[in-house]
This record gives structure tokens, sequence and C-alpha cells, in this order.
């Protein structure tokens, strides 16, 4: 099915300037896109190679009824031995259900409930690393206050963190974390709308922006504040614009984190990419040239990103966050249909990424061979018109620890579910 052309991706570069007339163009735009293009037929394509099931088959246990997701690309809902898979169940507009399907049991269980999540990241629920996935972590209000809930799988018993958290070290030992309640007035479909005596979506500049915790003692420290971005080689625009970060990610043994900071001012909505040491010293700027959405980490020096240059404009870069040096990725192959979420593979061959719906509904899940630079489709979705906007569903693909299975969230059956997309077949061969 068609993408969308250069100039229509233009045009909506143009109109970032104006969010609100955005959406509603956009909107009505992928309507008429639809109505023209879409196949009313068509919910699922699958490459022959590639298996699809849903957690409860896996598991062989009943189905799950309800709307099921797990959220972000940038971490696993398996358990390291891959026997328990962890996702939520939206119980209502407030609150989800935290769920473990258990694969050698073959037994599903509700383990907690949560009312801070968000249609694209959830509750930030994941395994705690150093723990022989015996416990699980996630953000709730807990209180009155934003918070992180450690709970032991074993032992039924829980500890409470009094700071949410965004990215977890790879130790288990600590996070970092941002203001979910600014994020929310900024971006809803991020944050968490909910009454939090310690966040507020207006705090100062200087007392907002990417805070360390640490998850043994419960305590947290700003570390990076918005003012500290805004006064780094600042840019007029800045001056009177919204501040927010976003998408905070450890690199994979922790001696980095990468994070957006994201302004919107009269000239629309521009973004950077910073790369910082563990504890928020040694601040670098990586990108600065108005555009960075989704990123992935290669190893402690390369990132490969979707952003844009001036030289190369918005394509998938292979970044070395040591000096600042790019290199184009995937040109003209794993770029085709534009933005997306890209991860690599566990032994860092392969490179999945996802695909937002094309015109005629659709969305596309890619996989990259790094060393043959090949790129094959893995199927394709239908996005309801209903999953737009805010309530939109991004596949968001996220690797299994053996590197044959890939967990996407998707719409195509009519409802927000999660499901498993089997690729063994070819990534052994």
């Amino acid at each position: 099915m068609k993408s969308f052309n250069p100039l229509e991706r233009t045009i909506a570069k143009t109109l970032d300037r104006f969010p609100q007339i955005k959406q509603v163009a956009k909107s009505t735009y992928q309507r008429l896109n639809y109505w023209y293009y879409g196949d009313r037929n068509f919910s699922l394509a699958l490459h022959p190679r590639v298996k699809i099931s849903t957690p409860w088959q896996w598991c062989n246990v009943e189905e799950t009824k309800g709307e099921l997701f797990f959220g972000y690309y940038d971490k696993s809902p398996w358990s390291s031995d891959m026997s328990k898979f962890i996702c939520h169940r939206l119980q209502s507009d407030r609150q989800v259900e935290i769920i473990i399907y258990d694969r050698y049991k073959q037994t599903v269980e509700v383990v907690a409930t949560s009312k801070t999540w968000s249609s694209q990241q959830g509750t930030m629920v994941q395994w705690l690393s150093n723990c022989d996935d015996k416990q699980i972590i996630f953000n709730d209000l807990v209180e009155g206050k934003l918070a992180a809930r450690i709970i032991s799988l074993a032992t039924k018993t829980e500890d409470m963190i009094p700071f949410p958290i965004q990215t977890l070290h790879p130790n288990g030992k600590e996070a970092l974390t941002l203001n979910y309640k600014r994020l929310a007035r900024l971006r809803p479909e991020y944050g968490y709308e909910v009454d939090a005596s310690n966040f507020s979506d207006d705090l100062p500049l200087t007392e907002d922006g990417i805070w360390h915790v640490d998850l043994e003692t419960g305590k947290g420290k700003l570390i990076i504040s918005l003012q500290d971005l805004i006064a780094y080689q600042s840019r007029p625009e800045m001056t009177a614009a919204e501040h927010k970060v976003n998408h905070i990610m450890y690199s994979p043994q922790g001696s980095k984190f990468v994070f957006m900071h994201r302004w919107l001012s009269e000239r629309g909505k521009l973004s950077r990419l910073y790369v910082s040491d563990s504890d928020g010293s040694n601040l670098q700027l990586l990108l600065d040239e108005g555009m960075i959405s989704h990123y992935s980490w290669y190893d402690e020096a390369y990132l490969l990103a979707w952003a844009r240059t001036k030289a190369a404009g918005d394509r998938y870069y292979l970044i070395d966050v040591t000096n600042g040096k790019w290199q184009i990725t995937g040109k003209e192959v794993l770029d085709i249909y534009g933005d997306g979420h890209p991860s690599f593979s566990p032994n860092r061959r392969w490179i999945v990424t996802d695909t937002y719906p094309d015109r005629s509904r659709q969305q596309h899940l890619l996989l990259c061979d790094c060393q043959t630079q090949k790129t094959l489709e893995l199927g394709r979705f239908f996005a309801p018109l209903k999953y737009s906007a805010g309530q939109r569903c991004d596949l968001h693909p996220r690797w299994s620890s053996d590197g044959n299975i890939i967990s996407i969230d998707a719409t195509y059956e009519g409802k927000r579910y999660s499901y498993f997309i089997d690729i063994a077949a070819i990534v052994n061969d």
C-alpha cells in the first residue's frame, strides 16, 4: 500500500507550529485517504515464514477477554528465562490490571492494579533484573503520590518507592524518572492525569527535569533540570516556550543515558537529543536540528535514532555518542515508510521497527539484516480509525531474550491486544 509522500510529510512538518490545527487536519486527511485507498476486507497479512499467537495461546490457558497491551518498545515483557510474560489489561479509563502469564505453570494471574498508565507506555511495568525474575516494578498512585511499586511474586510482599520510574538501570538498583504530570499536560498519551502531591504540571523549570532514584533507599535527586537544558547552548525560540523531557534510556551497561528535550514555541515543536553519564555529568548535545524521535542503543558507544539533519533529511542515523558523528543506516530500505520504533536483536544482527498507519490504515512491521542491509516485511496490520491521535496503538515491537519472538500491540481485530510474532524460521536460517 502507498505510504505518504515527501510533500505530504513537508506539510505535516509545517503544521507542527499549529498543533491543534494539525490534529484536525491530520484526522480529516487520514479519513479521506482511508475512504479512497482502504481495503474494507483487510485485517492482517504475514510473511509466509512468520507465525502469530496471543499470550493466552502461548501459555495454553483460556482466552483473556478485554483489551490487552504491554506498552513501550524499549523494554521486554518476558522474564529472562522466557517462562513468564507480563502486560496490562484495560479495566477502565482510570485503571489497568497487571497480568502475568506463566508458561510452565500454564496460569494467568492478576497481580496488581494501577491508576497511573498511558496508552503509549502503560505503567512502565518490567522485571527487576537483579532479582531472578522474582520481582516486578511499575508506576502507580500510592497514598496520593506518584510512586513505583515493587512486588515480590514469591512472597507477595511489596515495597514502595516515592518516585515513579521512566528507565531502569541494568543493575536493577537505580532508575531515572521525569515529571509525568507535566508530560500529561503537554503530551497526554504519555503522562498521568491524576492528582499527586509530589508532582505538579507547572513545577518551576529549576525544579523539574530528570531525577535519579535509588531503588534501595527510595531517595531521589534532580540531576538535570529543564533550566539547565534551556541554558545549554540556548536558542532564541526557547524563550516563553513550554519545555519537557521524554524518552530517557540507559545504555545497555548503564554507563550513560540519552534523552530528548522538546519545547513548544511559536516555531512549532522542536527537539534536541542529549547524552549524559549515568550520574547526570558530562552532558553532551548530540543532535540539534529540530527533530528527534525514537532511538535504541546498539552498545555503549552507538545509538540508532530516527532524526533530522540538514545534510541528509529525515533518516535512521547510527550515532557515535562519544563524538556526535553519524552515518545513515538503511537508506531507502529501512526508512521507506518514515519514523518508527527501532531496536536491536539480542545478538545485534537484526533491527526490528514499525511504521505509523499508511494511507490505507496499515501498519508495517519490518526486519532489517544488519549484515546484508536487506529489509523484509514481517507483516501488515490494520489500524481502525478509532485508534488514532491520543488513542493510537503503535506496534512498538519488542524482542524476546532469545531473539526468536517479537511482541507487539495491535488493533487489527478491532481492539487493543498483545500478540507474539514468531520469527525463529527467519533469524535462525
